[in-house]
C-alpha cells in the first residue's frame, strides 16, 4: 500500500510541477506569437466602414447598369452577384436563356409541317411513289 502512495504522489508531482522552457524556446515562440497576432484582423475604422459600403453600392449599381445594358434590367433585383466574373456569368447564362426561349415560342405557321406522299415521293424523286400517291388520290384509298 505504501508503495501505491508513493507512486501516487511521485505522479502529483510531476503533474504540479511547472514546465520549463529554454530561453532561445520562449524567444522563438514568442516572435512567432506577435507574426501571429500581426495578422489577426484589425477592427475596422469608421472610414474604412464607409468607404466598404460605397463600394458595395458602387458594385451594385455596375449590375444595374450592365444588366441594363444587355437588356436584362427588370431581372437585376434576382442577380446576386460578388464579382465581375460571377455577373459575366450570369449575364451569358440569361443570354443563353432567352435564346431559347425565343426559338421555342418563335412563329411556327399552322399546316406547314404535314406533307402529302405526292411530296415525300417528289422530294426523294422517286417517280413511282409519285403516281402512286397520285392514284390513290383519284381512285381513293
Amino acid at each position: 500500500m505504501e508503495e501505491n502512495t508513493q507512486i501516487e504522489t511521485t505522479e502529483q508531482l510531476e503533474q504540479e510541477a511547472p514546465e520549463t522552457v529554454l530561453k532561445a524556446d520562449y524567444d522563438a515562440l514568442k516572435v512567432k506569437l506577435e507574426e501571429l497576432q500581426g495578422k489577426l484582423s484589425q477592427p475596422l475604422t469608421d472610414a474604412e466602414i464607409n468607404l466598404k459600403k460605397r463600394e458595395e453600392e458602387l458594385f451594385a449599381k455596375e449590375v444595374e447598369l450592365t444588366l441594363k445594358d444587355n437588356g436584362f434590367g427588370q431581372f437585376a433585383p434576382l442577380i446576386k452577384v460578388q464579382n465581375n466574373d460571377e455577373l459575366d456569368m450570369s449575364i451569358k447564362l440569361l443570354q443563353e436563356i432567352y435564346k431559347q426561349d425565343k426559338i421555342t415560342n418563335s412563329y411556327v405557321p399552322s399546316g406547314a409541317t404535314s406533307t402529302t406522299e405526292y411530296e415525300q415521293a417528289h422530294a426523294k424523286k422517286d417517280v413511282g411513289g409519285m403516281i402512286a400517291a397520285k392514284l390513290n388520290g383519284l381512285f381513293g384509298k
